[in-house]
């Protein structure tokens, strides 16, 4: 277990989706990763999950302020059992020169929900 439930999301995690997760802490992460890589609109049935990905086009600087706004709104939205502690970003280690900034997230899962 992460000291305090605090533990750190990675956007360019792209992990499989785990149906029967071992644990509580695992499906809330694992949540929060699938909002990280669904784009709004893209969910038949549910059209507003996901990132709205207006901020693509923009600016970097102006992107990197829309994203995070989008980011804590749609966790506050479908995930209320964590608590965003910080949104940043990161190249990816492996392709640094693309240009791509990825997101990386600190939670906090809230303690209610772990027992």
């Amino acid at each position: 277990m992460a000291a305090n439930n605090i533990y750190t999301i990675l956007g360019l995690d792209t992990a499989g989706i785990n149906l029967f997760p071992q644990s509580k802490v695992e499906e809330i992460l694992q949540n929060v990763s699938v909002l990280l890589s669904t784009v709004v609109g893209s969910v038949p049935l549910d059209r507003n999950l996901g990132l709205n990905a207006t901020f693509i086009d923009e600016p970097q600087a102006r992107g990197m302020m829309q994203l995070r706004i989008f980011t804590m709104e749609t966790i506050q939205d479908y995930e209320p059992r964590v608590e965003v502690s910080e949104v940043d970003f990161v190249p990816n280690p492996d392709a640094a020169l693309d240009g791509r900034l990825y997101p990386r997230m600190v939670v906090r899962i809230l303690d209610e929900f772990l027992t």
